[in-house]
Order: structure tokens, then C-alpha cells, then sequence
């Protein structure tokens, strides 16, 4: 049996992100939620929102299954501001909700009083006050959140301000925000009086930064859309002056200062970061990628790293002083499209998304990750061989990149091959035990064999040659496989069949007919002399490779997209539309497991050659999650809960047959599910008539056992001989529950009214009873 080990989610949708002070983790805008992220796992410790992690995973599917008849409006996000014990989320409805970052409660919730929703919120550098501004007005809204109060309105400038910062010297005691009118404006927030007005950028103002945290600070830096970089000297008068205005010739997106004052790094739109010496004004290229676009700029002062935003949700952390990659974390991932591991020990996993870069991970540290970038277009299908790799896409060119031993996580590229195809590469294999050549096929139906050749005299130097092409299919062809030996290859397709051809030439050994639908994947089986298929009609087959006839079919309820061998061909593990990933067992043809993970369809299917002991699977819903194998452990503790269990009957039977401390003999047979035992302790009390020895039996006992002990009722009463200590029961039972309403729930599954009939049942035949003594009594009187 296999269990989820590791979940990797979608944590960052755009929108705001903040890193701690300390610098351990990432507070990251996801829609109707903020995400507190682990810098170092990249995993979600904890969500704030209307819909937090703090309900379990069974209470969350039970809601979603009650209301999804109604059309709910959820209340997104729109921006989040963090002090070192609060975070501050303000909502498209209006409402700022106050949430305490060590318990993840809801301290507090208020109206927001702004016109159209808040579109920026800052805490003090004291974390007492809160700052927002409406995105329909012209106003700033200074909040004391401890005392439930407005302390007043920022009007003097032309709204909204997309942008706020405090000082960051708590004395100062000053708020400056960015107008419509790309003028940064300085108030004294606690004598609402206008200190400065800063004039000079012509586009949207991204980035402020101060020189330094102390007092007498008066030097900031301000970067904007309009290429331009100015330093500001604050003065005693309204206007500030401009110490020097640096062109830069890029959108720039974030600045900040780092050693001291002594440097200032800008980043710019295209990718760029430029290191700025505020003596000499002498600029520094610090990074010249234009490979992704940075949206934002963050900066750790303690840890001293930078992290880059990119707008495909990527977060690159670099050291500040080297500029050395230290993490690089993956916030929105879109559809898996595929995955394979490489290098040894399968310690790379390398995942091909919905974008034309695709990632490499580490899966020995953290999952850190790499982008590895070179196609101009979707990358559909990966393929690897130790330390080689080959990717393929949309723009039909294939590309072998080789792992860089030198360097943790990395690709670097050896050739590549554009055209090689006229439309869409959807699937390429690679030959087992040794690259030697490949194969890759098409959405036009063919197939084409490619010889991978290694020059004799550098061996660094790879090239890969076309061997032959076929026209394989008459419709789209959605993958192909190398058997174990290389000899023969498999193709599936969507006009319903799947192939079996001949490696070394183009010549077709078989068909396997019988699929009703399109066939989306084919796998040969490691040990054996079978081909295995799954298709959109909802079956896997078996085929045999010596007469191509079907020798088993396996069923599941929708479309299966993937189909695996696990544990040296024992297992099939498959992966369909509706996110269900099953184990089959191949001799007994019986399903042996589901597991319920993903919420959409599973592409994506890795497992590990290495061990066979774990697999990574991935969808269209964004999830990445390691599924482990769990056999030996569940067995441990089964065996740990039988021993328990015994040791439990043994302790029971020694308590009855010394008849001591029957309170806690008839706690452990209601735990162990003994009925018999825990009538005949409630029949000692019965035969001694200890009324109330019998009452602080049953007043022992928590929610869950009186359940229980309705059960052992239920059992009791089926006979007529044991009715007596069974109503006895009941009438506690029951008469708590209607002296107390919160205790309603010991009605687990509608017992009061299975006992019903029989509890009439005994009354109607003890009244007969009644009625028989008293004519014998009279008959008695008479004689």
C-alpha cells in the first residue's frame, strides 16, 4: 500500500508577497487566502482566510459537498500587510479581517470604510497601526486596531495610492504614499499635517527605499516605470530635493539598499539587476537575464538575501553581497504535463508545465529548483536516461541537455534539432540501460527513431541523427515505449490501437485491437512478455508481444491518462480523469488501493526505477505530491494493535474473574467491543441491586463510549432474556439526552429508532406477563 509522503501546491496566485523579518518564511497572496511558506521546504505551514487549513481535510468535504448546489461568492483577497504578531487581509467586500500569525485565529474584523475595495495595507513599524487605502477614493485610513478606532483621514493628495510606506524609525512617526499623479506625498500621521511632496517620476512609482532605520534619516530612493532612479534629500520645506536622477534605460519593478547605505540594487522589468554605488553613481550589472520578468523586489536584511518575483510566480532567493543562488521556490505551477527522474539514485526530478520553461528539482534537498529555459514554446514530454535528458514541445524541436556535476541542480544544453517534426511533439522515449537513441512521435501520426552518437575524440560532445520515419497512425499518436531489451518499440494512438514495431527498422510487428476509444498510453512490462494499454473507455489491457491477443482487461469509471508498472511488474499503478490513482494487482486482477489526492486529471506519472518503492504524480491541478510505500509500517502497526488488543482482553478477563474494579473492566469492554462482558458487569450490579453503583457506571463514561454502549443495547435487547439490564441502560441513556440537548448526538445512526420495536416488543409481553400473575393471584385468593 502506498500513502501521500509530500504535498506541493500552488502558494502564489500575483498579488502581494512579504518575507519575515527573520527570514524563514514567505507570506504569499493565493486568491481567498494569505499562505505562510516555508522557505527551506517550500511547504504551506498554515493559510489565513475565510477558508483556512484550520478545518480538517473531511470537514472541508463534507461543506464543499452540502453547499455545491449554491453559487458562493468567495471573498477574495485583495492585499495583506504584516507586522512581527499580526497579519492584516483586507477583502473585495470591504472588510479588513486582524489574524494572530502564532495561533492562525481571527482576532478581529471590521469594516473598512473606503470606497470600492482596499487595494493597499501597511502596519506600523510598531505593529500598532494599520494603514489602507480605497481603491475608489482619495483617502488614507489610519487604523488603532487595539482600540477599535479611526484615527482620521489622509485627504491632501489625487487617489488612490497604490502605494504606502512607513518610516521605519518609530519616532518619526510618518506615512508616505504615492498619488495618481506619480507624486509621493509625506504626512506626519499623528498631526495629519502634509511634511513633504516629492515630484519627478512620470509613471507609476514601484519601489522606496530607506538609507537607513535611524532618526535623522532624510535620504530615500524611489524607482518607477519611467526608467528613471531618484535619490531624495528631505528638507524642511514642502518640496524635497533631488540628490541625483539616474536613468537606467528599463521598466524598473523594486529597489532597495543593502550594506549599510553604501549600495543600492535596482531590479528591472526584463530581468535585470543593477548594483548602484552611492559614492561614485557608478553602475553594476549584477544579473543580465532576460530570460523571465521580475515583478518584485524583496530583500532580508538579517539573513542578507534577495528574493526575485517573477510574473510566472517564481521566487529566486540570492545571496546579497555574491549574488549566489541560494533557493528558488515555485509558487503557481499550472497543468503537469509530465515528469521522469534522472542522475543517480533518481535524485533529480525534472517536471514539464504548462509554460516553455520546464523545472528541475532536487529531491534530496528540500525540492529545491531549477529553471531550465530554451524552448520557445509549451514543453510537452521529457524523457531521461541517467544523466541525460531530452525534452520536446510545441515549437517541434528536440533538445538533450546533461546534468552538470559540478553544479547541484543544473542543465546545461549539448545540441538540438529545430523542425524536427511539422506539428506538435507530444511524446519522446529514450532507449534503457545507456542512451542510444530515441524515439519521439506527433500529433500528425508519425514516428520517428533518432541514433544518439558521443564523439570519439571530446566526449562531451553528443549528436543525435535521424534513423528513420513512419507514418505510424492515422490519428494523433499520444505515446511511445522502448521494451527492456530495446528491440521493440510501442506506439498508442488516438484511433483506437496501439503498435508494436521493430527498434532497429521501421517494420510493424502488430496491432492491438480491442480499445473502443483513444489509447493514451502504452508500457511494456519489465519481466514479462506484455504490453500494457489504458484508454479513454475507461480499461487498462494486457496484451501478450507473441500473438498480440488481449490476455486481461482492468476497469475504472473514466478516461485513464497514465498506466505504470510498479514493484518489478507486479502492480499496475493508473491515473485517470477524475484524479484517482489506483494499484492493481496483476494476478488477481483486483483493485488493491485508491488513493484520493489530486482534484483533477493526472498527466504526470514518475516512478522511481531505482527502488520501486515511491512515485511522484502531477495534474492538471497544479498539485506535485510523493506517494511512498506504507506496507511494512501498516503491517508494524497492525501487529502493534493486535498485541495492544490482546494485552487489553487479558487485563479484561483477569478483572471479571476476580470481580475487581469493575469500572474499569467495563470501560475496556466497551473499547474492545464486548458486549457479553459488559452485560455481565451491569448484571452483577443488578443482582446486588446497587442502583447506584450502576449510576456512576454510566456517568464515567465520555460521548464516544455511550455510543458504544448503545451499541451493546442494540445487542442485548434482540433477546428476551437480557431485555431487563438492556431498558435498565436505556432509561439512563436516554433520560441524560433529554435533560441535555448537546448530548442529542448519542442518536448515532438513528439508534432510538432500531431499538424501538424491540423495547415495545418486551413492554407488550411483560404487560402480558403483569396480567397472567394477576389472575393467578386471584385464583391464589380465592381458593
Amino acid at each position: 500500500s502506498y500513502a501521500a509522503e509530500a504535498r506541493y501546491t500552488n502558494f502564489y496566485a500575483g498579488g502581494d508577497i512579504t518575507w519575515s523579518t527573520h527570514g524563514q518564511h514567505l507570506y504569499c497572496l493565493n486568491g481567498a487566502s494569505v499562505n505562510q511558506v516555508d522557505v527551506q521546504t517550500s511547504q504551506i505551514l498554515q493559510s489565513f482566510g475565510v477558508a483556512s487549513n484550520s478545518a480538517s481535510t473531511a470537514d472541508k468535504k463534507k461543506a464543499a459537498a452540502s453547499a455545491e448546489d449554491i453559487d458562493v461568492e468567495e471573498d477574495t483577497i485583495t492585499c495583506f500587510g504584516l507586522s512581527q504578531e499580526y497579519l492584516v487581509t483586507a477583502h473585495r467586500s470591504g472588510l479588513l479581517r486582524l489574524w494572530e500569525l502564532a495561533t492562525g485565529k481571527l482576532v478581529k474584523l471590521w469594516k473598512a470604510q473606503h470606497k470600492g475595495p482596499v487595494i493597499r495595507v501597511e502596519f506600523s513599524p510598531c505593529g500598532r497601526l494599520i494603514c489602507t487605502s480605497g481603491g475608489a477614493d482619495a483617502t488614507l485610513r489610519l487604523w488603532d486596531y487595539s482600540n477599535n478606532s479611526c484615527l482620521g483621514a489622509l485627504k491632501d493628495f489625487p487617489g488612490p495610492a497604490w502605494f504606502i510606506v512607513f518610516h521605519p524609525n518609530v519616532l518619526r512617526k510618518e506615512v508616505y504614499g504615492v498619488g495618481a499623479d506619480n507624486t509621493i506625498y509625506v504626512w506626519n500621521y499623528s498631526t495629519k499635517k502634509l511634511l513633504h511632496k516629492m515630484r519627478g517620476h512620470l509613471s507609476q512609482v514601484t519601489g522606496l527605499s530607506f538609507k537607513s532605520k535611524e532618526l535623522d534619516c532624510n535620504e530615500l530612493v524611489t524607482v518607477s516605470r519611467d526608467k528613471v532612479l531618484i535619490v531624495w534629500q528631505l528638507q524642511d520645506q514642502v518640496e524635497s530635493k533631488q540628490l541625483k536622477v539616474l536613468p537606467l534605460y528599463e521598466e524598473l519593478e523594486g529597489v532597495v539598499y543593502v550594506d549599510d547605505g553604501r549600495q543600492i540594487i535596482v531590479a528591472s522589468g526584463v530581468g535585470k539587476l543593477q548594483q548602484v554605488d552611492t559614492t561614485s553613481w557608478k553602475i553594476k550589472d549584477l544579473l543580465a537575464q532576460s530570460d523571465y520578468q521580475i515583478s518584485r523586489l524583496l530583500h532580508c536584511g538579517e539573513l542578507k538575501q534577495l528574493a526575485l518575483v517573477t510574473t510566472e510566480q517564481n521566487i529566486l532567493i540570492y545571496e546579497a553581497e555574491t549574488m549566489q543562488p541560494l533557493k528558488h521556490l515555485v509558487g503557481y505551477n499550472d497543468e503537469i504535463l509530465d515528469m521522469c527522474f534522472m542522475g543517480d539514485n533518481d535524485r533529480y526530478l525534472a517536471v514539464a508545465t504548462n509554460s516553455k520553461h520546464f523545472k528541475l528539482y532536487d529531491t534530496e534537498h528540500d525540492m529545491n529548483c531549477k529553471l531550465i529555459v530554451g524552448h520557445l514554446d509549451t514543453v510537452m514530454s521529457l524523457a531521461a536516461s541517467q544523466n541525460l535528458l531530452i525534452s520536446v514541445g510545441k515549437d517541434c524541436s528536440i533538445r538533450l541537455w546533461r546534468l552538470q556535476h559540478d553544479k547541484d541542480c543544473s542543465l546545461e544544453a549539448l545540441t538540438q534539432q529545430t523542425n524536427c517534426h511539422t506539428s506538435t511533439i507530444g511524446c519522446v522515449a529514450m532507449t534503457h540501460n545507456g542512451a542510444t537513441g530515441f524515439a519521439s512521435v506527433s500529433q500528425d501520426g508519425s514516428m520517428k527513431v533518432w541514433q544518439l552518437a558521443r564523439d570519439k575524440q571530446n566526449r562531451d560532445l553528443y549528436s543525435f541523427n535521424l534513423r528513420y520515419a513512419a507514418l505510424s497512425h492515422d490519428k494523433e499518436v499520444n505515446c511511445v515505449a522502448y521494451a527492456p531489451n530495446n528491440k521493440l518499440l510501442a506506439t498508442a494512438s488516438q484511433d483506437k490501437t496501439a503498435k508494436v514495431w521493430l527498434a532497429e527498422s521501421n517494420s510493424l510487428q502488430g496491432v492491438l485491437r480491442g480499445h473502443t476509444r483513444g489509447v493514451w498510453s502504452v508500457r511494456f512490462s519489465p519481466v514479462d512478455q506484455i504490453v500494457l494499454t489504458s484508454s479513454s473507455d475507461c480499461t487498462l489491457r494486457l496484451w501478450s508481444i507473441s500473438n498480440f491477443a488481449c490476455i486481461k482487461r482492468f476497469d475504472q469509471e473514466c478516461t485513464i491518462l497514465r498506466a505504470e508498472f510498479l514493484d518489478h511488474g507486479k502492480f499496475i499503478l493508473s491515473a485517470a480523469s477524475d484524479g484517482l490513482l489506483k494499484l492493481w494487482n496483476i494476478k488477481t486482477s483486483t483493485c488493491l488501493q485508491s488513493l484520493d489526492e489530486h482534484d483533477d486529471r493526472v498527466w504526470a506519472l514518475a516512478v522511481s526505477g531505482r527502488s520501486n518503492r515511491f512515485f511522484y504524480t502531477g495534474g492538471a491541478d497544479s498539485k506535485m505530491i510523493r506517494f511512498g510505500d506504507v506496507t511494512q509500517v501498516t503491517r508494524n502497526e497492525a501487529l502493534d494493535q493486535r498485541q495492544a488488543t490482546l494485552e487489553q482482553e487479558q487485563t479484561l478477563h483477569s478483572l471479571l474473574h476476580a470481580q475487581k474494579q469493575l469500572h474499569k473492566a467495563f470501560v475496556l469492554a466497551l473499547n474492545l467491543d464486548r458486549p457479553k462482558a459488559s452485560y455481565d458487569i451491569i448484571n452483577h450490579f443488578v443482582r446486588e441491586r446497587d442502583e447506584e453503583g450502576l449510576r456512576q457506571l454510566v456517568d464515567q463514561l465520555n460521548v464516544d463510549q455511550r455510543v458504544a454502549l448503545l451499541q451493546h443495547v442494540k445487542a442485548w435487547t434482540t433477546n428476551s432474556r437480557h431485555s431487563q439490564v438492556g431498558n435498565l441502560i436505556l432509561r439512563h441513556l436516554i433520560g441524560d439526552a433529554l435533560h441535555d440537548p448537546k448530548a442529542r448526538f448519542y442518536n448515532n445512526g438513528n439508534m432510538v429508532e432500531v431499538l424501538t420495536p424491540y423495547v415495545q416488543r418486551h413492554f407488550k409481553r411483560i404487560t402480558e406477563l403483569n396480567k397472567e400473575l394477576a389472575f393467578l393471584e386471584f385464583i391464589v385468593q380465592c381458593m
